[in-house]
């Protein structure tokens, strides 16, 4: 019996006891207590059926009562939506289709209203101490933790995950990265001395990490809380205000985050228009681009990240793009394939399979393809679909939380079956029985996929699990790098060399041995993709810098040594060709590799000097 998560567990407990103790003196007495409130969200609870079940539902029309009838049975719980309506987004729960809220939609002008408020806050923000920030960040954590309970059921609702991947995708790590931030942001920015060189050794040479100003996240559903977390904690701790655009996917859930960070803002004393949730569609993240902030983090599509990218150009702006992957993951024929199983399995079906760095092609060694095929297929068949806040037990996966892709789905799908893949389970949309307006896709099983198919080279983010064989190591390497998208991947092989040399060897930003997906766990690293995944990295030392100006500053070591412009080439010019010698005599002796050379660049000097 494997009891390595017991050990796993145990030295967390360890980990984390120790990181308390280290804390307590220097922070305990700067908490102030965080006098928040769940916002009244009973929407949130379990069981909770006051909502109106839309048939057919969208976000971009308006309920209209009057449409044509339902069936029989659901005419007084269901209404169907049918006008379109640009000014409003129509909130609904994906695993049921239950209406949560109708939100007016933003417009440009109320971006630019949200810009000033911004840029107004960050001047006073930008004058505040690391401390200062980090005991905002303490109550955040704080709350966080106390009521993460609430914050995954919000999540849920507004999504329609599972509150387990709630937890590990929404609550696990934002709390991993205010732990970082808390324990090693300052260090991060800190002034960074460099050398300053033999002809500057009277100096001292640093970067200076200054905050940019006002910064932009355009951040995409699949994670709502967490994706507007993790470029807010970054953010404001490098001294930033900052604007976000929350999917349109998830706008119900925008005003219970805007309400959380506000407050904890202002129980500190800081003014809590310093960051601003805006919804809306695309005209309102256009509007951002442009507003005047001074870096754009985007997390979405290469297809919406590419217009994103020539709107900030036109403007000078810096971006951040973090585009999906296609992630990979190899497993040699000596891997153990009892943690392999269950860790791809997780992969792949964490949250329906809508994770940017999700298992979406596994490539594996011939050796042990078909008794892994076998395994998976039965449990895999063992899935079941539904919602958690409404049928409790029972429930592996949640729901699409993007109702639109099923089409784009199932023609990739049987693209491949058409090219001689086999199709094992799923498939195809999932009617649920208990939940016809749910949007659900059957958890998928896809073999002997190959890398000219459609399928292994666009991202599907969805519950499908692909299977591609290989020769060996080598054959497996070219299978994983014929792919245009470079996020995340990982090596599964009982060789632990062998497999960091696979993983350097990957066309990837990141890589794990018998793992996937831990590296964004680790916040001390950065997380970025290559390819059409995109470019820039947040997270670790290098997002916190990339979102700050870093200021070039020398500064004399000693007062009374000053640079002093020699007289052979002080203006005016007395003589052109003995200043000339001077130089040219300067570099030899700074810069000859011999020391016979140097000894005569320094004679040189002198002499160029009477």
């Amino acid at each position: 019996m494997d009891f390595s998560w017991l050990v796993g567990l145990a030295l967390l407990s360890i980990g984390s006891a120790l990181t308390f103790y280290d804390i307590i003196p220097t922070s305990y007495e700067s908490l102030i207590p965080l006098a928040l409130f769940v916002l009244g969200y009973p929407v949130s609870r379990p069981g909770w059926k006051d909502g109106k079940i839309l048939v057919e539902p969208t976000i971009r029309v308006h309920i209209y009562p009057h449409a044509p009838k339902p069936p029989r049975a659901l005419a007084h719980t269901h209404l169907r939506t049918n006008i379109a309506d640009p000014k409003t987004i129509i909130c609904y729960d994906p695993a049921t289709g239950r209406h949560l809220a109708s939100i007016p939609a933003p417009t440009p002008a109320d971006v630019a209203e949200a810009y000033a408020r911004v840029k107004r806050a960050q001047e006073k923000w930008a004058k505040t101490t690391f401390e200062e920030r980090r005991r905002v960040l303490r109550s955040l954590l704080d709350f966080i933790v106390e009521n993460q309970e609430d914050i995954s059921r919000v999540a849920v609702r507004d999504s329609g995950k599972t509150m387990i991947d709630a937890t590990l995708g929404e609550i696990i790590t934002t709390c991993a990265k205010l732990r970082w931030t808390i324990d090693n942001g300052e260090q991060a920015l800190a002034d960074d001395y460099r050398a300053p060189g033999l002809l500057m050794m009277y100096k001292n040479a640093k970067v200076v990490y200054q905050p940019l100003g006002v910064v932009a996240a355009l951040v995409s559903w699949n994670y709502p809380f967490h994706n507007t977390f993790g470029p807010l904690i970054s953010a404001i701790f490098a001294g930033n205000g900052i604007l976000i655009k929350c999917s349109e996917y998830v706008a119900w859930s925008t005003s219970y985050w805007s309400a959380i960070m506000r407050t904890c803002l202002a129980v500190h004393g800081h003014d809590p228009e310093l960051v601003q949730f805006i919804n809306g569609f695309a005209d309102v993240g256009e509007a951002i681009v442009t507003s005047g902030v001074n870096h754009i983090t985007f997390i979405g599509s290469p297809e919406v990240g590419k217009k994103v990218q020539l709107n900030a150009a036109d403007h000078l702006v810096p971006c951040l793009l973090e585009l999906g992957g296609k992630d990979c993951a190899i497993v040699l024929k000596d891997a153990d394939l009892g943690q392999v199983t269950s860790v791809l399995m997780r992969g792949v079906f964490q949250n329906c399979g809508q994770n940017c760095i999700g298992i979406e092609r596994i490539i594996m060694e011939n050796e042990i393809y078909d008794g892994f095929v076998k395994d998976v297929e039965a449990r895999i068949k063992e899935l079941r679909l539904g919602s958690v806040l409404d049928d409790e037990e029972g429930v592996d996966c949640g729901a699409m939380t993007m109702g639109t892709q099923n089409d784009k789905l199932e023609t990739l799908i049987t693209d491949a079956v058409s090219k001689g893949a086999r199709l094992l389970v799923g498939g195809k949309r999932y009617s649920h029985p208990r939940h016809p307006s749910g949007q659900y896709f059957s958890p998928t099983l896809l073999v002997d996929v190959t890398p000219e198919m459609n399928i292994a080279r666009h991202e599907v983010f969805a519950p499908i699990m692909v299977l591609m064989r290989a020769k060996d190591a080598e054959d497996a390497l070219r299978i994983a790098n014929t792919c245009p998208y470079g996020l995340c991947s990982s090596v599964f092989s009982g060789n632990s060399r062998l497999a960091e040399q696979l993983c350097l060897r990957l066309k990837t930003g990141m890589a794990n041995v018998n793992d996937f997906g831990v590296n964004y766990l680790c916040q001390s690293l950065p997380f970025g993709g290559v390819g059409i995944s995109g470019y820039g990295r947040f997270a670790g030392a290098e997002g916190l810098r990339g979102l700050c100006v870093p200021k070039a500053v020398t500064i004399d070591k000693i007062s009374f040594i000053k640079t002093s412009i020699p007289p052979p080439v002080d203006y005016p010019i007395k003589k052109a060709a003995k200043g000339y010698g001077f130089v040219k005599e300067l570099v030899r002796f700074a810069y000859a590799p011999q020391i016979m050379e140097k000894v005569k660049g320094g004679l040189g000097l002198a002499k160029a000097s009477l």
